[in-house]
Parts: structure tokens; sequence; C-alpha cells
């Protein structure tokens, strides 16, 4: 009797959808392209635990290979529990979160396995479905054969629109030559797929975005790059600091936040290295890190349940431009209360100019009154659940709109 196999799972979209974290959105255009591949959103779903029940139910989806009627039956009952008011009708809006959710899933996945396979089949083809549905560009597309790392897929890699079904093959150059010799007419010259402007509508009014003619809105780029990183840099550690903050159309600075009160801190302020009598910077500073910390690591929990690290990569950080060392130092004391008892989280997307991979950070912004004389806010950025930087001003509250940037994600009583 032969052995019955299971469905293989795709463990790599999977992973891909798992590290997805939920933030509640207003419109589509709340985020943006790559910031997608960071971030788990269902377009006017606003509530926490209703997120999170779609998140579960597209990721049993993924991992039980169900399909969209499966998923219509959670989608009915998540509608039905949180009373949601969604735009459009039942059958389009539900195919709409499964299909774009499992499409670029998937198609994460598969350029994780392009990549541990380019060497040995460097090359990637274009495939459409062809039928009436198909888009006339999509349709000439297809069968073109070009080197997985050509420009094309950094803004073509399917899916390229909302129920896009285009896909892609990887083929070695023996493969080519077997097509070839079966007549299939492949075509080896990048398509031209000019730059357009269109104008979309977001909360904060009118926009004009820059898109590329053939691919829906919001659609040109590779989101298994934003996700993974290019493979030249996936497994280095790079000395730099240039991230660059990735905007969504409408901005990335709130129209309107109420102000935030001073309020006092729970703790006190420790020392600054100016103070000390110094023979060993290096030492010294990360003398200061453990009497903040209690050693050399340590992980706290903020209010929306998530865990942050807090290494001695803060030293190395600093150690690293001696502008840094500024007496910022003398408020680690401070972060601790800074990420569990936060006025506010924000979350905000940066993207590495190196890697081209889509980083979520979070803020957590705390205003604190130190003496008569000053308030100083601190903001504490996270990145992929590290510790990056402490930013802080002192002065005036006007200021403060400046670093509350992003998707607010938690609010305190304490506002």
């Amino acid at each position: 009797m032969e052995p019955e196999l299971g469905r293989v799972k795709p463990r790599d979209a999977i992973d891909f959808f798992r590290q997805k974290v939920d933030l509640p959105t207003e419109a589509w255009t709340d985020l943006w392209q790559g910031q997608h591949a960071r971030a788990f959103v269902v377009a006017g779903a606003t509530r926490d635990s209703m997120l999170v029940d779609f998140h579960e139910a597209i990721d049993r989806a993924l991992d039980e290979g169900l399909t969209l009627d499966d998923f219509r039956k959670d989608f009915d009952d998540i509608v039905r529990r949180y009373g949601w008011s969604y735009n459009g009708s039942r059958s389009w809006r539900s195919a709409v979160i499964f299909n774009t959710n499992i499409r670029m899933a998937n198609a994460a996945g598969a350029w994780k396995k392009i990549e541990r396979l380019s060497t040995r089949r460097p090359f990637l083809r274009y495939i459409a479905v062809l039928d009436d549905r198909t888009r006339d560009l999509h349709r000439a597309w297809h069968n073109t054969v070009l080197p997985w790392d050509d420009e094309f897929w950094e803004y073509a890699y399917p899916p390229n629109g909302w129920n896009c079904r285009c896909s892609v093959i990887q083929l070695s150059q023996r493969d080519i030559d077997r097509l070839l010799e079966k007549g299939v007419e492949l075509k080896f010259t990048r398509p031209e797929v000019p730059k357009t402007s269109r104008d979309i509508n977001t909360p904060a009014g009118p926009r004009t975005v820059e898109g590329r003619q053939g691919i829906d809105t919001g659609f040109d780029y590779n989101v298994g790059i934003a996700a993974w990183g290019t493979k030249k840099h996936q497994d280095v550690i790079l000395e730099h600091n240039g991230f660059v903050d990735f905007n969504p159309p409408a901005g990335n600075i709130p129209n309107r936040v109420e102000p935030l009160q001073v309020v006092e801190p729970l703790g006190r302020l420790g020392q600054r290295l100016s103070n000390i009598d110094v023979t060993d910077q290096d030492a010294e500073l990360r003398k200061l890190f453990r009497d903040a910390f209690g050693g050399d690591e340590r992980i706290f929990t903020d209010p929306a349940g998530d865990r942050v690290a807090i290494t001695q990569g803060l030293v190395d950080h600093m150690l690293d431009s001696p502008s840094r060392i500024d007496g910022r130092e003398a408020l680690w004391p401070l972060i601790p209360e800074l990420i569990e008892q936060p006025q506010e989280i924000w979350a905000g997307f940066a993207t590495d100019p190196e890697t081209k991979r889509v980083h979520l950070r979070r803020r957590y912004v705390k205003l604190l009154q130190l003496d008569r004389k000053r308030a100083i806010g601190l903001i504490a950025d996270v990145q992929d659940g590290y510790y990056q930087a402490v930013t802080f001003f002192r002065g005036k509250q006007n200021a403060l709109p400046r670093l509350r940037r992003g998707l607010r994600v938690f609010k305190s009583d304490s506002i």
C-alpha cells in the first residue's frame, strides 16, 4: 500500500504572515507598498480584538490550506460579533481580504525560495492566466524571462494588483533550452513599464502618487524584498544608521492629536558620563547600563503585549558616534517606565537603503517633568523587537508633534 502524502505547508509564507503586527487603520492608504510586508491591516477595522481575529483566520487558512468559502464562515462570524459595518458587498470584501493576504504571503514566501535557488536557477518567467479576466498588459508580459535580480522584478513581481492571479516560475538555463525546443515563445527583453502619476483619496484629502502603467496603485513593489531584504545583505549585520522614513501618501504625522499632559517620572535620573572621572569610556558606559537595567540585557513587555529587548547594543550605538554621548545616558533608568507605562505607542516604518527591507518601528512616548524648568519627551525606537535609539527634547511642548509619528496603536488614560 502506498503511503498517503500530506500537504506540504508553505512554511516561508506562514512565517512571513505571522511576523506581521496588527495595526488599526481607517483606509487602505494608511499603509503603502512595502509597509504591508510588516503589518496586518483590514481597512476600516480599528478595533484591536477584531484585527486579531481576522489575523488568526487568515493564518489558519494558510496553515490548513483553507479556501475562500472556508474563510467566509470566519468573516461572517467576526462581522456578526463586532457589528462591523464595512464598505462593499460581503462577497467582494471577504474576497479582497482573503485573496490579497494569501497571495501576498505566498509571493513573499516564494521570493525567499527564489533567492535560495538563484545560483542554480537564475531566471524568472512571468506567467499570466490567459482568460477574459486577465489585464491586457499582464497578458503581454506572459512568458517574459529575465534574470531574477533584474530591476523589472522590483516593481512588477506579482501579484500586480487587486485579484491579480499572475505568478512566476524559476528557471535554469537548461529549463529555458527545453522550453525553446518545445516551441514555447519566450521573451527575453524587459517590458517597458512607464511611471505614471495618479490621484487617490486619503482621510487627509486628495493626494497624487507615483505608480507604474499596468500595475494597480500601491502594488508596484516586491513584497519579498520588503519582507526579507535583498540576498546580498540578508545575512550581514550592517554597520550603518541610514534608515529612511517610509511614509504613506497622506504623510506620517497626524493632523490632529490632543496635547500630552506632563507627568512626574516614577524613577530617578542616573549618572552622566561627563560627571565621572573616565579612564575607560567604554567600560564606564557599560557600567551605567548595568546600573540602570540590572544586567547586560532586559526584556520588557509594553501595554500592547509586545516584548522589547534592551541590550548592550544601546552602548554600542552611542560609542559609534561620540556626539551621542551627550547626557542621554542619564535617562536610561527612565526607559523601563517609558516602555511599560508609556502615554502613547506609535507605529511607523523605515526602509534600510542597503537591504531595501522595510522595518516596523514602534515609538514609546512619555512627557516627563524633571524639574520646574524642564519637560523632557522621550522616544524609544524599537525595530523588530529590539531597542534602537532614544530621542529626547527639552523645552516647549509644541515640538512634541514631530515625535508623535505614524499610527497611534496605544493611548493611556493619563493623556
